[in-house]
């Protein structure tokens, strides 16, 4: 064998490596404590009801969890471990079902009272954890994270939306101004439409 051809072994076999860690680390935990690669199969779509929830604030494991459609705003808090310290929160706040990955962030406020805020995920972190855009609901910030969309084409998307209504797959993009075949190939992986 060549010094190349060993070179080569050498490269493959870390690769699979890598790829069995890394299918095993996301397998076993619903906690997002590391992004999975841009490529890998857990990045692409989370399983039909699934998203992921940025839980902030005065809890006790800060982070990113994969919720499924339906779960409370507390079935969130207690993915992160609960609320840190004597804090208390409105009950009825925390029955408040999550539809979308968003971030709810635990506030105190005073005298040992909390609250929670329901925010969406920034466009910036919803790019890196690879969450897919979806074409119905999104604003321009968030259609000019994905790939070859500038700010023109992103207000192009929403025009097209309000003029026409819900988009009803990818494809119909191609209706919009400055988006051809080849932009939609380039930003399929990362638009949906519900």
């Amino acid at each position: 064998m060549t010094r190349e051809q060993h070179r080569v072994i050498l490269f493959l076999s870390l690769s699979l490596s890598l790829f069995f860690f890394l299918t095993n680390l996301f397998s076993d935990s619903d906690s997002v404590g590391r992004i999975p690669s841009e490529g890998s199969p857990s990045s692409r779509k989370s399983p039909e009801g699934e998203f992921m929830v940025e839980v902030e604030g005065s809890v006790k494991r800060r982070g990113v969890y994969k919720v499924g459609a339906g779960m409370t705003v507390l079935d969130a808090i207690e993915k992160a471990g609960g609320v840190r310290g004597r804090l208390t929160l409105d009950p009825e706040g925390l029955l408040g079902k999550l539809e979308k990955s968003c971030r709810v962030n635990v506030l105190p406020a005073t005298e040992g009272k909390g609250r929670v805020l329901i925010e969406p995920l920034a466009p910036k972190k919803l790019k890196v954890l690879s969450l897919p855009i979806n074409l119905n609901t999104a604003g321009a910030e968030e259609l000019d994270t994905l790939p070859g969309i500038g700010p023109k084409t992103a207000q192009a998307i929403i025009d097209y939306r309000q003029a026409h209504g819900k988009f009803a797959s990818p494809e119909d993009l191609l209706q919009v101004r400055g988006i051809g075949p080849k932009k939609l190939a380039a930003i399929r992986a990362h638009i949906t439409v519900q």
